[in-house]
């Protein structure tokens, strides 16, 4: 048996593979009034946007069926691009058979260009740049992203590729296209169009294209390739050497210095000229709401034309951490002082006299975020699954490998089962906590069963232990496939970090070590601060919240009489609540990464819980 990466046929060889997934989300319905034409310029670079699409900019995604994805594009241009594959914006397949065919689509809102100016009609282009495969699925040969443009009578004109456009097959190249809208009025009319689609196989998150940094507008020209813009095309890196989260306890135990990194991500400058630009790194303790150290201060750089630096924070100092606290959540924040404006309208007089966009602005990309969690559980991942890892075959096996430098007691697995266009809803697992691997009849030292859950894309579902489990030095959490219908069990894989050599697997009773897959699995075992032994007494009622963290909602299992949830600062928190027997299902209006208290009042009693929600 060996690991190898299959993604385009299956095999009646059980190993482990890594599988497409299907993003499936809940968009919006989309409104009953037709959305009105906007004007010139359009421009969205995706990097303010989050899984759906800005419909300031967009046909809502009963129309435009792409997500906008943070970890899919190597070296885009700005912080997230939208990715094209065979499943609309819900994960729906457009086919259930593995047939060729319109897949994705990107539809612009109507925009009026009879609002363009006659003599300005021979200035007005669209340009976007795009990405072959990036970390997704190559497209196979015959697969294509075309752009058509609507014409007055309402049918579509390709516009690209044309006779003698080849696509740029690299995929770790952005490659950028200018298309001209032709002076005509079928073009120029109120109701104007764009519309990206892509054909490909139509039964799963197959055939990937990238598309980022979509701009149209007047006094332009086919050489009209350099935006006076600077941006950040990553989130930073965890400043946690190997891990994105780990217990506070384990963290500010030994080594401390030796447990911390630098921070890292990308600067790009889109213009074609040399521009100095000067970075900042600050790390936030977003808990008490100080800021622990500026990591780097002012670091001078310059920047090339359409060049793309990795920039990097000093490694912070071991004696930031108050090592009596017993949880942080850290900000790692990138600002850039680029010298970015508004985006230009016009330029009079030798630049003396300059118009800017006053909606369209190109400071927004400039700055960065991303968190670290010191608290209860321990991470590889980053959060965010471009990939899926699993077996097709019943007793088919998983585990990942930990290490803690002392004691810790496991309650609960976090895991993330993504949709894979396979329905995995309803499947039987089992989870398993191990000392060893030698082989399949190791003693376990914990073990659960349950069901795939799909909770939302890169949401956890928590799998919860009826007796914690004491763990020191090297420890695996790891599943097992119950289902015999020959259906996929895939845990989520990001790809953007890599604790690939941490993966086992076991098809035959003996466990083989991961050599190919790159990336890390989205699994989180979680810990309490005792050893409990069975469950909680009746007297003494469970309540219990989970996931924890969270993001934008949480549940809470138990009876009580009265709810009321504030923040670090102690302002209240606004929600709405769902009551479903004896669970209710708390909506975070404003989701704000941080940690609450939840304070619950049964029959006079207060009880307390934290919950920590995650960007």
């Amino acid at each position: 048996m060996f690991l190898v990466m299959l993604l385009s046929t299956w095999s009646a060889r059980a190993q482990l593979y890594e599988i497409p997934i299907s993003p499936a989300v809940t968009p919006p319905q989309a409104r009953v009034q037709e959305l009105p034409p906007i004007t010139l310029p359009f421009f969205d670079d995706f990097s303010t946007s989050t899984l759906l699409l800005d419909t300031a900019w967009w046909m809502p995604a009963s129309q435009s069926q792409v997500l906008v994805r943070p970890g899919n594009g190597i070296l885009p241009p700005t912080l997230n691009v939208v990715t094209f594959d065979g499943v609309n914006a819900n994960g729906t397949p457009y086919s259930p058979t593995s047939t060729d065919g319109p897949a994705d689509s990107l539809l612009s809102r109507y925009i009026d260009l009879t609002q363009v100016a006659g003599n300005l009609r021979e200035s007005v282009y669209l340009s976007f740049f795009y990405q072959f495969q990036g970390l997704g699925n190559q497209p196979d040969p015959g697969d294509s992203l075309i752009l058509y443009f609507r014409k007055a009578d309402s049918t579509w004109q390709k516009m690209w590729p044309l006779a003698g456009n080849d696509y740029v097959e690299d995929p770790s190249v952005f490659t950028e296209v200018m298309v001209k809208v032709p002076n005509s009025a079928d073009f120029f009319h109120d109701h104007f169009q764009f519309k990206f689609q892509s054909f490909g196989r139509q039964n799963g998150w197959y055939d990937n294209w990238n598309l980022d940094y979509i701009y149209m507008d007047k006094r332009r020209s086919a050489g009209s390739s350099s935006y006076l813009d600077r941006a950040f095309a990553y989130l930073p890196s965890s400043i946690l050497f190997g891990y994105t989260a780990m217990p506070f306890n384990e963290f500010i135990s030994g080594d401390v210095a030796g447990r911390l990194r630098r921070s890292s991500t990308w600067l790009t400058n889109l213009e074609n000229d040399l521009q100095p630009v000067s970075f900042t790194c600050v790390l936030r303790d977003t808990l008490n709401n100080v800021t622990l150290d500026t990591l780097t201060n002012q670091q001078g750089l310059v920047l090339f034309a359409k060049d793309k630096i990795e920039v990097q924070s000093n490694k912070p100092d071991a004696t930031l951490f108050d090592p009596n606290a017993d949880s942080l959540f850290l900000e790692i924040t990138f600002y850039a002082d680029t010298g970015d404006k508004l985006l230009v309208d016009s330029i009079y007089n030798a630049g003396a006299d300059t118009a800017f966009y006053d909606h369209i602005n190109l400071r927004v990309n400039d700055t960065v975020r991303s968190y670290v969690a010191l608290y209860d559980y321990m991470a590889y991942d980053d959060g965010s699954a471009e990939y899926g890892a699993g077996i097709n075959q019943k007793d088919g096996r998983i585990a990942y490998m930990f290490y803690s430098s002392q004691t810790q007691y496991i309650d609960r697995v976090d895991m993330y089962f993504p949709n894979i266009g396979r329905d995995q809803e309803g499947s039987p697992l089992e989870i398993y906590v191990m000392k060893e691997l030698k082989d399949v009849q190791n003693p376990f030292l914990g073990l659960t069963t349950g069901a795939i859950r799909h909770e939302g894309v890169n949401k956890f579902v928590s799998y919860k232990f009826s007796e914690s489990i004491a763990v020191q030095d090297t420890f695996y959490i790891g599943f097992r496939n119950l289902a015999d219908n020959g259906l996929w069990t895939a845990i989520g894989l990001d790809k953007n970090t890599d604790s690939g050599d941490k993966i086992y697997y076991s098809v035959d009773g003996s466990w083989q070590q991961n050599t190919t897959i790159r990336g890390s699995l989205m699994i989180r075992p979680h810990f309490t601060d005792k050893l409990v032994t069975g469950l909680e007494s009746v007297e003494n009622p469970a309540i219990e919240i989970f996931p924890n963290p969270a993001t934008g909602f949480f549940y809470i299992k138990g009876n009580y009489d009265h709810l009321q949830i504030i923040d670090s600062s102690g302002r209240q928190v606004a929600f709405q609540l769902t009551k479903s027997n004896d669970s209710t299902r708390i909506n975070l209006l404003h989701n704000k990464p941080g940690l609450l208290i939840v304070l619950l009042e049964k029959a006079g009693q207060l009880i307390s819980r934290k919950v920590i929600i995650s960007p």
